[in-house]
């Protein structure tokens, strides 16, 4: 053992001796070097070229700096989380920065400054917009969908716009810094110049790798289905970052999104209900060979889309099949509607149409977009909005076959369309026609001649009522907008009906929460006025209403832009929701006057989970409208077709369980076993019919089956 020690003391001696010798050569030589004239000039000589190429290449550097600086800042702003996908946001934002320094590079000094200064203030607009955007409604859009609704936003609501610039100044000037910084400082601590074609070529070349690093990683590891197959830009942009989901949104729009338009395989492990008890009422089908049109198709888009359809099982006619055989319709999109407010003291009307009708007590309107329009189209269509603002318009010059009002006026109906709102938002005067009303009428295009101008809900049922009530039958359509936020105490709504809505729900709610319940009380008080009209023209029997929401109300969300310091939807609600369908819960109302009386016994409650969607297909049988149910996404909520709930984020709900497409998780209900393929299986559906809504519309399918109808 001493001798172990002694020797392991020798060892470390000999160490210590061996770097103290080198440590004074070094210095010897350090010393030698400082008194060398020669090696002073060479060492002064590439300390000026490092500080001169780190010059002449400081402004290339500008770029990839600021998009990762933009990048993050919305991330904090968006509250997505810094590090979910950073390193993706890191490739893609370093990538497309090092590539317009390439662009800047080819051009003169004073060019170069020019074009520099139109990026980085036209980039950081780019974030300001997005980023109020999401502050507003919970999500990024498209430039398109922003686009085409900023005209209605400033004629309709520009004092919420304004609202939202002057609270968001302080992101604003955050944004728009690099730029400010850069017209002061740039000439003097980051000149532009133009670059000697090998700086050029290399930084094309960093570019290149870094994005394609990062379009490699996400098309073939975890995000690739956002990348690819199951594109939506708010998702996107919160995996990818703002600016690659711009990108991608262009490119697909432009070139088209190939693997979003191939249908996955289907496996069947859904069991059909009641299939013996429907077994003699036939099918839901219409008269067109779908095999034989797809043997003789040579577009392979439409190609797909025949095999498609002729691969899905159509659904089964029942006992409801034809119940409201010629009766009037009257469809109505509620604004900002929660199922929260209905009940028996507050809101008798509402819930009488809700509990003595078709009562659906597991329904949801899915935040399909962030505005009225999707959940219009949803409502109206029976398909699944996928461009945000831009799907209702895509509508004007395409053939909308399967659409209640088209259908129904094809049988010889009366038909109109009112919105208590400017008629030009969202250009309904241009979708609405088309989507089956042989009118449409707004305020500034002759609602005010009939109501009065800027008018409530009542007074707009009540005044519209006269003019059609003796027309019948009549398909009539609604798009309310008294439950349009903001919620402000010194509106006409909160003085009429504070004191009834605190007598009724106490103190327990906030303030804001309680405005919204006023808010909502107009829409009480014109279904009410709705149903005397009609019991006293003695129609009530012989008419249907039907109606939903267009979205949750996220003007009660934390927003600068609607003035809300806090979270009412949590107020609303009873609690704070995680998933989408714990926020986009709501209710269908389904009524008629037969219901209560000759067709009590078919008054019933749907528990089956259901959405907008299904509410077309429903309404189609209802009616005995012959139709083809492969051809809309949803289902007749009566038939044998298993339930799916679907939201385009690829999140589902059937009544076995939830599937959260962010989390990627599926949740059983209680009680319930699904097989081991379940959960692929039914995304494989889900695919399938998001991307056969989207196809319908983008090649004017319906047109292509049943040609120009009239």
């Amino acid at each position: 053992m001493k001798g172990q020690e002694e020797n392991g003391g020798t060892i470390g001696t000999s160490w210590g001796k061996l770097i103290k010798r080198r440590y004074k050569r070094w210095k010897r030589r350090q010393i030698k070097k400082k008194n060398d004239p020669e090696y002073q000039k060479k060492k002064r000589a590439a300390a000026r070229f490092r500080k001169k190429l780190m010059r002449y290449l400081s402004h290339a550097w500008m770029f990839p700096i600021v998009f990762l600086y933009f990048e993050l800042l919305l991330r904090i702003f968006g509250q997505t989380g810094i590090f979910k996908g950073f390193a993706y946001v890191l490739l893609f934002a370093v990538g497309t920065g090092f590539f317009c320094s390439g662009v800047v590079s080819l051009f003169s000094k004073k060019i170069n400054r020019r074009i520099s200064i139109a990026i980085l203030f036209g980039v950081g607009i780019l974030f300001i917009v997005e980023c109020l955007v999401r502050e507003s409604w919970q999500m990024y859009m498209t430039l398109a969908t922003i686009v085409k609704g900023a005209g209605g936003v400033m004629t309709g609501f520009s004092s919420d716009l304004f609202r939202s610039i002057f609270t968001g100044i302080p992101v604003i000037l955050l944004f728009l810094l690099p730029g400010i910084l850069y017209v002061i400082l740039g000439k003097k601590k980051l000149p532009a110049r133009r670059l000697k074609i090998p700086y050029t070529v290399l930084l094309f070349l960093c570019a290149f790798v870094l994005t394609g690093v990062g379009s490699f990683a996400a098309s073939h590891l975890g995000a690739k289905d956002k990348y690819k197959s199951q594109f939506e830009f708010n998702k996107a942009t919160e995996t990818f970052g703002l600016l690659t989901g711009v990108k991608l949104s262009s490119k697909y729009a432009i070139f088209g999104n190939d693997a979003a338009n191939q249908f996955a395989e289907e496996t069947s492990v859904a069991e059909k209900k009641n299939s013996k008890k429907n077994k003699d009422y036939g099918e839901n089908v219409s008269d067109v060979d779908f095999a034989k049109l797809s043997e003789s198709e040579s577009d392979e888009t439409l190609k797909s889309m025949h095999q498609y359809v002729n691969s899905v099982a159509p659904s089964e006619k029942n006992e409801y099949t034809g119940l409201f055989k010629g009766k009037n319709l009257i469809l109505i999109c509620a604004e900002a509607f929660s199922d929260q407010v209905i009940s028996k003291e507050l809101t008798p009307t509402l819930y009488r149409l809700t509990h003595k009708g078709i009562y659906f007590s597991d329904f949801y309107q899915p935040s399909w977009g962030g505005s009225t329009s999707t959940g219009e189209y949803s409502f109206l269509t029976g398909l699944i909005p996928i461009d945000g603002v831009e799907t209702i318009q895509e509508t004007r010059d395409k053939l909308n076959y399967y659409t209640m009002g088209t259908q129904l006026m094809k049988e010889g109906y009366h038909s109109c369309a009112y919105h208590n709102g400017a008629y030009d938002f969202y250009s309904r005067q241009l979708t609405h026609k088309n989507l089956g009303y042989a009118d449409f009428l707004g305020e500034g295009n002759g609602l005010e001649d009939i109501t009065g101008s800027w008018v409530g809900d009542s007074v707009m049922f009540d005044k519209t009522m006269d003019t059609y009530m003796n027309q019948q039958p009549f398909s009539i359509y609604y798009m309310t907008v008294s439950g349009h936020c903001v919620y402000k105490k010194d509106n006409v709504k909160v003085k009429e009906n504070l004191e009834t809505v605190k007598k009724v729900l106490g103190d327990g709610l906030k303030d804001t929460t309680l405005y919204y319940y006023c808010y909502q009380l107009e829409l009480e008080k014109a279904l009410t006025v709705m149903v005397e009209k009609l019991e006293e023209a003695g129609i009530a029997d012989d008419t249907v209403i039907c109606m939903t929401s267009d979205h949750y109300p996220y003007g009660l969300e934390v927003s600068k832009t609607f003035g809300n310091a806090e979270d009412f939807v949590t107020d609303l609600y009873g609690y704070k929701y995680k998933t989408p369908w714990e926020k986009d819960h709501n209710t269908w109302l389904l009524w008629s006057g037969c219901l209560e009386n000759e067709n009590k016994d078919m008054a019933c409650e749907i528990k089956d989970p259901t959405y907008s969607i299904d509410i077309t297909p429903t309404l189609m049988n209802l009616f005995g409208i012959k139709y083809d149910s492969r051809l809309l996404v949803g289902r007749d909520v009566f038939s044998d077709t298993p339930p799916l709930v679907i939201w385009n984020d690829y999140s589902w709900k059937t009544d076995k369980g939830t599937f959260n497409a962010a989390t990627d998780e599926f949740k059983p209900n209680k009680g319930k076993k699904v097989d081991e393929n379940y959960v692929e299986s039914i995304n494989n559906t889900v695919t399938n019919k998001i991307r056969f809504s989207d196809q319908i519309l983008k090649t004017d399918y319906y047109r292509v089956v049943f040609g120009d109808y009239q």
